[in-house]
């Protein structure tokens, strides 16, 4: 028990009762060995390497393994042995426990069968566990490969359709944009852009200009949104590309002058450096400011008002973003916020802006979250500094 009382034991009761049922399961196995007439083969030929600390055991066959005594502290290590393979987040670490544990049951076995008669087998149970511990691993590691290939390869096929579409696309787009355009033109020459074309249901007139104008747009919208899924979608941020960053320099002098007037903008805490890809970071942060316009402020006012709070420790730092425009929904979680094609019923968007951010903040192995404290619209963005 002084072993579990050195490693803190952390995890969940079902990963603990599976990996003591499978030691358990070797514990058996070791004793249906060594009951059976293969114990003296088994142990000289193929274990005696390892068991070769414990030789002594193998002068003292005449005692019967089982005792109650060493039942039990075969229990004992086996139990201890598992909590290890549970709780230890580190393979090396699980390993050198194992190793420790096996390294002070040696001198154990020899003082109980010396002294007391008293045959354990927890030395080759624990090797066992070791054993298994280490296929479990090499399982794990490669179900990830075959994971990140599958990934790799999903990414891959996003990308090229993407390309694909905006290969192919976009100049469609713009070859039955241009005759629009054209004729546009020829009719606003002629006069005939006011002519009524029809009548909406609530009586209203379409005229030739309304039904151009909204074709037009139409196809601008549909070009912008292939250009900015494409963005999206197929941006990768070189870490060579990045850079040490002030960021509240970088918010005064390089954002907050594109939304000047639309609302009041400010910045508390500082000076914070942070290795930034200066520019994708810019327009995640343009972004948020579109949001607000967009979204969190109906009308123009002078107490409409948005405010970055930046803090630092040494492995990160922290940017919390507010504003006092309409409350977020309550619906509406992190990662919709930050899904593609996710936006709120009346927002005029296509939903990637909230998409952007988040492909942003996790290219530099940062964190993005909505906090739920009371104010209106509350997001935090928490980036690692360089090394960490």
């Amino acid at each position: 028990m002084f072993i579990i009382g050195v490693f803190p034991l952390k995890g969940t009761r079902n990963a603990f009762l599976a990996n003591l049922l499978i030691g358990t399961s070797l514990a058996l196995l070791i004793y249906f060995i060594e009951q059976t007439g293969m114990v003296a083969k088994l142990f000289n030929r193929v274990l005696y390497l390892l068991l070769a600390a414990i030789g002594g055991v193998l002068h003292f066959s005449q005692f019967s393994p089982f005792t109650i005594e060493g039942l039990a502290l075969d229990a004992l290590a086996v139990v201890i042995s598992v909590s290890i393979w549970t709780w230890f987040s580190s393979l090396a670490l699980r390993i050198l426990a194992n190793l420790l544990l096996c390294a002070a049951l040696i001198p154990l076995t020899i003082f109980l069968i010396d002294n007391y008669g008293i045959l354990l087998s927890g030395v080759p149970i624990v090797a066992a566990i070791i054993v298994a511990l280490l296929l479990d691993a090499a399982a794990d590691r490669f179900k990830n490969r075959l994971r990140r290939r599958i990934v790799v390869e999903k990414q891959e096929a996003e990308y090229s359709v993407i390309r694909h579409l905006a290969h192919n696309v976009k100049p469609g787009l713009q070859i039955v944009r241009s005759p629009l355009l054209a004729l546009q033109e020829l009719l606003d020459r002629r006069g005939l852009l006011t002519a009524e074309l029809s009548r909406r249901l609530d009586g209203s007139v379409e005229t030739v200009g309304d039904a151009l104008n909204n074709a037009i747009t139409s196809l601008g919208q549909i070009n912008a949104i292939i250009d900015n899924t494409r963005q999206l979608v197929t941006r990768e941020i070189d870490s060579e590309t990045l850079c040490e960053v002030e960021l509240q320099e970088l918010l005064v002098e390089d954002i907050f002058p594109l939304h000047a007037g639309k609302f009041k903008m400010t910045v508390n805490g500082g000076p914070v450096w942070v290795s930034l890809h200066r520019e994708s970071f810019i327009e995640a942060i343009n972004n948020l400011l579109r949001n607000a316009e967009t979204h969190g402020f109906l009308e123009p006012a002078a107490a409409n008002e948005v405010c970055f709070t930046l803090r630092q420790s040494r492995k990160k730092v922290v940017i919390d973003y507010t504003n006092n425009g309409r409350p977020f929904p309550a619906n509406l979680s992190t990662d919709d916020f930050l899904s593609f094609g996710r936006k709120g019923a009346d927002s005029p968007g296509e939903g990637l802006g909230g998409a952007w951010i988040g492909k942003v903040i996790e290219a530099h192995s940062g964190n993005f979250e909505i906090i739920r404290d009371g104010q209106p619209l509350h997001f935090r963005i928490t980036l690692p500094k360089r090394g960490n």
